[in-house]
C-alpha cells in the first residue's frame, strides 16, 4: 500500500494476541497514524489495522506465505468485503494523528471462500451456524492416526473441529459440504468407515 510523500508511514503497531470465540475469527491491533490531517491519519490507521488483523489470524489457519502475498495485493475497499464487524477504543486525536485500539471480527465464510478462490491453501474453521456433521473416531495408534486423519481434513481445506477425546477415541465435527470427499480420501488412506444415524463412524 503506498502512501503520498506528505504522509509518514505507521509509526507503531502493537499486536495483540488473537483469540477464536464460537468459530468467530477475531484480533485486536493498538495503532498510532501521523498524516497531514486527523482524518487522513484515521482511515490510514484503519486500513494498517485490518490488514495487520488479517495477517496475525489467517496465519493460524493459512499458508502464510501465500497469505501474505495475496493481502498485500487485495486493496483496502476489497478486504472490508471480509470483516463482519469491528470496534474502537482508546481513541486519541490530534491535528495530524489518530491512536487506538481496534478490533476486527471476521467473516468465516467469505474469508474461506476469498482463499480458496486464491489457491491459498488454509483451514479456516467454519462459523457455528454453518450445517456440520459429527464423527465418532478410533485412532489405535494415537497421535499417529489423528496426525493423519488432520492432514487429510487440511488437503480438503477445512479442519477437523475436536469436542472430545477420550483414551484412543474422539468425538469431532466437520462441514457437512466436505463429507463424500472427505470419506473418499479416508478409503484411499486405508481407513474404513460407517454411517451411524448420521454419525460418521472412523476406524483402522
Amino acid at each position: 500500500m503506498k502512501c503520498s510523500a506528505k504522509i509518514l508511514v505507521l509509526i507503531g503497531c502493537l499486536c495483540v494476541p488473537m483469540s477464536v470465540f464460537a468459530g468467530v475469527l477475531s484480533g485486536s491491533v493498538s495503532v498510532h497514524q501521523v498524516s497531514d490531517t486527523a482524518a487522513k491519519a484515521k482511515i490510514m490507521a484503519m486500513n494498517s489495522a485490518n490488514r495487520q488483523i488479517m495477517l496475525n489470524v489467517l496465519s493460524k489457519y493459512a499458508d502464510s506465505d501465500a497469505l501474505s502475498d495475496l493481502i498485500q495485493t487485495t486493496s483496502d475497499d476489497d478486504l472490508l468485503n471480509f470483516i463482519s464487524s469491528s470496534s474502537v477504543s482508546n481513541e486519541q486525536i490530534s491535528d495530524s494523528a489518530y491512536s487506538a485500539k481496534i478490533t476486527v471480527n471476521l467473516d468465516n465464510d467469505a474469508i474461506k471462500n476469498w482463499l480458496t478462490q486464491n489457491n491459498v491453501q488454509n483451514w479456516v474453521p467454519v462459523a457455528e451456524s454453518a450445517s456440520r456433521f459429527t464423527l465418532s473416531i478410533v485412532v489405535p495408534n494415537g497421535i499417529a492416526d489423528w496426525a493423519e486423519l488432520k492432514r487429510i481434513a487440511r488437503e480438503n481445506n477445512v479442519e477437523i473441529e475436536t469436542q472430545n477425546i477420550t483414551g484412543n477415541n474422539i468425538i469431532a465435527k466437520m462441514p457437512s459440504g466436505i463429507r463424500t470427499k472427505f470419506t473418499a480420501d479416508l478409503h484411499a488412506n486405508g481407513w474404513k468407515y460407517a454411517d451411524n444415524g448420521g454419525v460418521l463412524q472412523i476406524w483402522k
